[in-house]
């Protein structure tokens, strides 16, 4: 019995030493009284002694297109708002159930706006979009 209290003082003695040790590496990289770094200039607001910068991201333009037509439309419609083309064209091969299951998922559970009515145009469109199979070169 006091072999293992022992082990186990042991053990907590190494950890504080571990996160002690830490603790001090940590506080010695941070300087409190280093001016910020530098911030892209940008509009920004002042106030209780602390100022807000924007910066600006430039994202990639985007390459991927729906379909045109009515598919299109209706994924653009429903799907595009929260995911991106590219997402959506490169979904694994799904059946026809297995995307009901999605619609009924984002419906349920993310409160998509999307009418129980629209499912079976919608998965059909689903499926529309899947990219063929690629074969391997003989």
């Amino acid at each position: 019995m006091k072999s293992i209290g022992f082990k186990v003082a042991i053990i907590a003695l190494l950890v504080f030493a571990v996160l002690t040790i830490g603790w001090n590496f940590l506080i010695d990289r941070v300087d409190p009284a280093a001016a910020p770094a530098a911030t892209a200039k940008g509009p920004s607001v002042s106030g209780g002694g602390v100022t807000l910068v924007s910066d600006t991201i430039a994202l990639p333009d985007s390459t991927a297109a729906l379909p045109a037509g009515a598919a299109g439309e209706l994924i653009t419609q429903h799907c595009t708002a929260c995911h991106s083309v590219e997402m959506i064209t490169t979904q694994p091969h799904l059946a026809p159930e297995k995307w009901q299951a999605t619609v009924e998922k984002m419906r349920a559970v993310y409160k998509a706006p999307i009418a129980p009515g629209d499912d079976q145009a919608l998965v059909a469109a689903l499926v529309s979009f899947q990219q063929p199979a690629k074969t391997a070169a003989k």
